[in-house]
């Protein structure tokens, strides 16, 4: 997609300001907000909307979304998704996330160790393209200075250390752990599929049969009609 914004999370003006939740001074945006960071970059380039990551950060801690030595929770991003209007879902597929990349789709993804980190690091996933059979992702890495890419042909950088690099779709298969693929949502959209809701509605009606008050079928009622609410369904209990 075009429009793209690129955002270090060693930035100079960001880059000292704790990321922590134990005031653990050594962690800062720089050395551990590479998941705000990350997400940052999606929200502001698909909604136009200048989010930095001190704003992401600032989401992560807020809502208890940093944890204590892990950096930060998988979770944070469903949540900062929808807080910007955005879809978010999460997957572990290869396949869904290059078939999301193809559609102009962004993704971020959960590296283990390997050829982005020694640890654990996430990093924006923001196009693919393949060249004489072999598929290349590419990425902007928070850590623009990354020096853990190696010289064994996995990862091509480009312009050094202006962490915009790609890499073969084969360093994913064996080193991601997750993936969450941000979009704009489709107005209109229904926050819940509806054979999600269905499974749901078949479930509470067999707790109905089995409720033994009149206020615990109410509270029911009113689960089955939000589930069908949230999948664009009609309510039926009032």
């Amino acid at each position: 997609m075009s429009n793209l914004i690129y955002y270090s999370q060693e930035d100079s003006r960001w880059r000292n300001i704790m990321y922590s939740i134990t005031n653990d001074k050594s962690q800062t945006i720089g050395t551990s907000a590479c998941g705000p960071t990350s997400a940052a970059m999606a929200i502001s380039s698909l909604t136009g909307q200048a989010v930095l990551p001190t704003t992401a950060v600032t989401y992560a801690l807020v809502n208890g979304y940093r944890t204590v030595n892990s950096g930060t929770s998988w979770a944070y991003y469903a949540s900062i998704a929808k807080k910007y209007g955005l879809s978010c879902t999460q997957t572990g597929s290869l396949a869904d996330v290059k078939n999301a990349l193809a559609a102009g789709k962004l993704v971020i993804a959960s590296m283990g160790k390997g050829n982005f980190t020694g640890g654990g690091h996430f990093i924006l996933l923001v196009g693919i393209i393949t060249t004489n059979g072999v598929t290349w992702i590419d990425v902007f890495d928070p850590n623009h200075d990354n020096t853990k890419y190696g010289n064994d042909g996995q990862i091509e950088q480009g312009i050094k250390n202006d962490g915009k690099v790609s890499a073969k779709d084969s360093v994913f298969t064996k080193q991601a752990k997750q993936y969450w693929i941000f979009d704009k949502l489709i107005q209109g959209e229904p926050e819940m599929k509806k054979v999600d809701a269905d499974g749901i509605i078949t479930y509470l009606k067999l707790a109905y049969g089995v409720a033994k008050t009149a206020e615990e079928k109410k509270e029911i009622g009113k689960l089955a009609d939000a589930a069908r609410e949230a999948s664009g369904q009609a309510k039926q209990n009032g």
